[in-house]
């Protein structure tokens, strides 16, 4: 054999074998990549998952020379690859059984999420498919023999043994296709059974809780006065708010946050508890003011689907995102163009008036979720655009800050209208957000990623008439102002304001609760866990933690131990001690972290 034909045959090979390696083993470098040292320094089970995914695809790549197979595996690896690497990019992590649940369980905010990366999908799936088809392009060679398909076989057991958390991507996602047929467990609670609750007083305040949607406390102003740029016609109408400067959330979505808002539980307790505690709206029902039960309303411009349990009989009215156009609503991003807190607005205006009294009415907002509503007409941010890209950080951030100013026109419509409407009444108002919004910090953007403070620090503050709160509640109030306070607090602050909070029959319940009413004597905030996954709501990646007073830990699933953060301060926090404290208390809670090692 000619000299040149011996070099062009060996050179062939090495190419072929260079192809066949990097094609079987892509798989697990991605692996790699994204999750790390959680890969490299898990169990034997993570070795024996990247062992059985190249033997599958050493299979494969013998099968080549058949444009059927060819075609297939190409198409597979291709998508395959784009959409991990789409995931990785927004949760830092590949996708799973866990994600899949997640997504189907919140299809109504995953939906819109996907549409709109569909594009930028398919050109990823269309690259990764051109590699992966001229990894996999045929050289003369022997006749592939049935014995080559041995190694996919023994690697199909293998994974089929080995815990679906050590498999590589493709392997995992395989198994997330299991979630589509598995039954959905039912999120049905029984009615909470709420003993009669007597007001200590002989009037009780009308109480207005506003929830507003993804407002980090970072980019509102709860301060009063002309520098109050983000929320300039709430601030003018309640001049006197006493603010809450170091409100948290303890959770990063709208469904866990809103829960333990309106149940004061902390999300990590059991499914059944969590399905049965009673809420805001059953409390105040049971409330009896000079003999009656306070009105109770939850007026919504988010979907019927956002709160995990139907309000029900606990409430005298409901209106929501579906109330308010008159139709089903399969993506919420097709009606935010329309303004939709401003159609709750006008029913507001609208109804107000006419609401029996005392009342407990919840105003929940819409506007500032992403893609965030903004108004032409206050729009004072610019340039604003509301594609996500990290290139684009800049402009979305404006239209973030943009919708926040159209929200605060908005609500201060409400505001005045509520006023309107009490003439004389006591009355008070409590507004936060259910979580902050990420741009960029920790990798992040929006929010749902994690749980550090830029996705839990909201705002907050209250404002009450003469009359609602005695001058000891106000002064006790005003001493939370700098104190570290959470949406656990938010319940028992409510109910202390209508005057049922030290009754009697609530013993039982109070016990269950870990927040304080801010209108009694200040007292240290004690372990507060937070939680992203619940057993009530699947979440796409165990994130989880805990805050006392000033100090939070948090762990997601690449972490091998805690990550401490000084809510005290913008530096990096440098109280090992306290810390370290921290994160022992957290091992009540959380035995394990998100990786499933034993809490340190």
């Amino acid at each position: 054999m000619p000299a040149a034909r011996v070099a062009v045959t060996k050179l062939t090979r090495a190419t072929t074998a260079a192809r066949g390696i990097v094609f079987a083993g892509q798989f697990v470098a991605l692996d790699l990549c994204v999750r790390g040292r959680a890969v490299a320094g898990h169990t034997a089970w993570s070795w024996a998952g990247a062992a059985a995914s190249i033997a599958i695809w050493s299979s494969v790549f013998a099968f080549r020379t058949s444009r059927v197979l060819r075609v297939v595996a190409a198409g597979i690896v291709g998508v395959g690859v784009a959409c991990d690497v789409l995931v990785a990019r927004y949760y830092g992590a590949l996708f799973d059984r866990q994600m899949a649940a997640s997504a189907v369980h919140g299809w109504v905010d995953v939906r819109p999420v996907a549409l709109r990366l569909l594009p930028l999908a398919l050109v990823l799936a269309a690259a990764a498919l051109l590699v992966q088809w001229k990894l996999l392009a045929p050289t003369p060679s022997r006749p592939c023999r049935v014995s080559r398909a041995v190694p996919a076989i023994v690697g199909v057991l293998a994974a089929c043994a080995i815990p679906t958390a050590s498999l590589t991507p493709e392997l995992r996602a395989m198994a997330a296709a299991t979630v589509l047929w598995a039954p959905r467990a039912s999120l049905a609670a029984a009615p909470a059974a709420t003993p009669v609750l007597e007001s200590r007083g002989a009037r009780a305040p009308d109480v207005l809780l506003v929830l507003t949607e993804s407002v980090r406390a970072s980019s509102y102003c709860t301060e009063s006065g002309p520098e109050c740029v983000m929320s300039p016609e709430v601030s003018a109408l309640l001049p006197d708010r006493m603010v809450l400067r170091q409100m948290r959330s303890v959770a990063s979505y709208t469904a866990l946050s809103i829960s333990a808002i309106l149940t004061g539980r902390a999300q990590d307790r059991p499914r059944e508890e969590l399905a049965g505690a009673p809420t805001l709206f059953d409390y105040a029902h049971a409330a009896r003011v000079a003999g009656g039960a306070p009105w109770v309303g939850y007026w919504s411009a988010q979907s019927a689907d956002v709160l995990e349990r139907d309000p029900g009989v606990a409430v005298d009215s409901r209106v929501t995102l579906e109330t308010l156009v008159g139709r089903r609503v399969a993506d919420e991003d097709d009606v935010v163009d329309g303004d939709i807190d401003r159609s709750l607005a006008d029913r507001f205006e609208r109804d107000i008036g006419a609401l029996p009294h005392p009342l407990v009415l919840v105003l929940h907002l819409m506007g500032t979720h992403a893609p965030y509503f903004v108004d032409p007409a206050r729009a004072p941010f610019q340039p604003a655009a509301h594609v996500v890209s990290w290139e684009g950080m800049g402009a979305l951030s404006n239209a973030y800050a943009d919708a926040i100013i159209a929200q605060d026109h908005t609500l201060a419509r409400c505001i005045r209208a509520f006023l309107a409407a009490e003439a004389d009444r006591p009355w008070l108002i409590l507004f936060t957000s259910d979580h902050g919004e990420a741009f960029g910090e920790h990798g992040a953007i929006h929010h749902g990623q994690n749980l550090y403070d830029e996705q839990i620090h909201v705002p907050g503050w209250i404002a009450a008439s003469a009359g609602a709160l005695t001058s000891v509640q106000r002064a006790n109030l005003a001493r939370y102002a700098d104190a570290f306070v959470t949406h656990l607090d938010v319940l028992p602050t409510l109910l202390d304001a209508i005057g049922v909070w030290d009754a009697p029959a609530l013993a039982s319940f109070r016990s269950e609760l870990l927040g304080r009413s801010l209108l009694l004597p200040v007292r240290p905030m004690g372990d507060v866990p937070m939680t992203n996954c619940t057993a009530r709501f699947p979440c796409p990646l165990n994130t989880w933690g805990l805050m006392r007073d000033g100090l939070s830990v948090v762990a997601q699933p690449w972490d091998s131990a805690w990550r401490c953060e000084d809510l005290r301060a913008a530096a990096p926090s440098r109280d090992a001690l306290g810390c370290e404290r921290v994160a022992r208390a957290a091992k009540a809670f959380f035995p394990r972290l998100p990786n499933g090692a034993e809490s340190r």
